[in-house]
């Protein structure tokens, strides 16, 4: 697949501070608006203990639900989306050069049957793991797939030790989101 899409204008909202008492952070907030549909979407990047972005994304209009993350829209702009989605990246690495980056692909939930995808490959984790590769590149990240999760590591390779990094990065994730599936 060739992606051609240039993306949208990513603009900065406001940095987030985080009040639990996991190893989150903060979180910086950007908003773009689709050309394709007109829908204003919301991409997150919450910063971590270990120098580890965690980026999300959802359509501003369905920001309420429970389930923001995990709803089709349909609105056929995927790769739009997703390519400035991407666009946090360079953004970040500005301010924070040695910052690592990571994502899930967010379970589908069918409103209409009420059920919810495996965590298992599942659909939106198969796009990212054939469009991130195009996207980012090996230059600067060493990629890291867990199909399991349906997770995705970008190992900033300015880490003097890779794999190191790697393993404190999931352990870390392992300890602070109780609810996923065994990493691995």
């Amino acid at each position: 697949m060739i992606i051609n899409s240039k993306g949208y204008d990513l603009s900065f909202i406001q940095k987030e501070p985080s009040f639990d008492e996991s190893d989150h952070l903060y979180t910086f907030v950007f908003k773009f608006k689709s050309s394709v549909n007109s829908w204003k979407y919301i991409v997150r990047a919450e910063y971590h203990t270990g120098d580890i972005f965690a980026v999300k994304f959802y359509a501003q209009q369905q920001r309420k639900s429970d389930f923001k993350y995990s709803l089709i829209t349909n609105k056929d702009d995927v790769i739009n989306i997703l390519v400035t989605t991407a666009k946090v990246v360079p953004e970040l690495l500005k301010d924070y050069p040695s910052a690592s980056f990571g994502f899930t692909g967010a379970r589908t939930y069918d409103y209409r049957s009420n059920k919810v995808e495996d965590y298992r490959k599942n659909q939106r984790f198969r796009v990212y793991k054939n469009i991130v590769p195009k996207l980012i590149g090996t230059k600067t990240f060493t990629h890291y797939e867990y199909e399991k999760i349906s997770g995705y590591l970008l190992i900033n390779n300015n880490s003097p030790d890779v794999y190191k990094k790697e393993r404190e990065l999931v352990k870390m994730f392992r300890t602070n989101y109780i609810d996923l599936p065994d990493i691995g």
